[in-house]
């Protein structure tokens, strides 16, 4: 059940890295919500977005004048599941880019423009500790952004994704071809109620967008969740 909606009963909704493993996903769970208007970000003109209520648009995420424009248009609820490698991104500059610098821009101007608005983050498992590396310093540097910037929030955190291609980091691709199945049967027979242990399995896309779905969109005023581990198993 929706806790705020947009003029006319619409819940207008923005989605930013729709192309990506679990943005593909939310897409998919939002195409089934008639009533949300969807803009998906995008910077791939053959984006394929499964519903009618979905609109994809062009967007430069260099240029500041492009945030300005997005949030002069109300926005409710604000995905973001943007996301690299260090070998896409062509090195450590590149993946802060995508990974935090982009995606503190549309929060700082969503903050800006609607503070009772919504945030989904897609982040990371291990955001909230040492965070050794670019990539989980990314990630923990935005969550702690988020934080600050006072509006609701709720930030899934998943372990290794199970991919259907074989695309990725290394180490999911390792997780997906080798480790899983016997890694969640050991789970299942032997740490059934394992919290450690669980939030470090494998998880598939379709449960993250699928929990960070129904999370953000029954937020209060100002509440913080952090999906983690048994959130997703669930719904596994």
């Amino acid at each position: 059940m929706m806790t705020q909606v947009g003029e006319w009963g619409m819940t207008r909704v923005v989605v930013a890295g729709g192309s990506g493993q679990v943005g593909m996903r939310l897409l998919a769970g939002l195409a089934e919500r008639p009533n949300c208007e969807v803009i998906a970000l995008t910077r791939r003109a053959d984006l394929p977005l499964p519903g009618a209520n979905l609109q994809a648009r062009a967007f430069d995420f260099e240029q500041e004048a492009s945030y300005q424009a997005l949030f002069a248009e109300p926005c409710d609820l604000l995905f973001i599941a943007l996301g690299t490698t260090l070998k896409a991104a062509g090195g450590a500059a590149g993946l802060i880019k995508v990974d935090h610098d982009y995606p503190l821009r549309l929060i700082q101007a969503l903050a800006a423009t609607n503070p009772s608005a919504k945030v989904g983050l897609v982040s990371a498992v291990g955001a909230d500790g040492r965070a050794v590396g670019a990539y989980m310093r990314a990630k923990r540097d935005l969550e702690s952004a988020l934080r600050a910037s006072g509006l609701a929030q709720a930030v899934a955190r998943p372990s290794f994704l199970l991919r259907d291609d074989s695309s990725g980091r290394p180490a999911e691709w390792l997780v997906n071809r080798v480790l899983s199945k016997p890694w969640l049967g050991v789970g299942r027979l032997c740490f059934p109620r394992g919290r450690r242990f669980w939030k470090w399995a494998p998880v598939s896309p379709a449960a993250v967008a699928t929990a960070l779905l129904e999370a953000t969109f029954t937020l209060k005023p100002h509440e913080r969740r952090v999906l983690e581990g048994d959130a997703f198993r669930a719904l596994a």
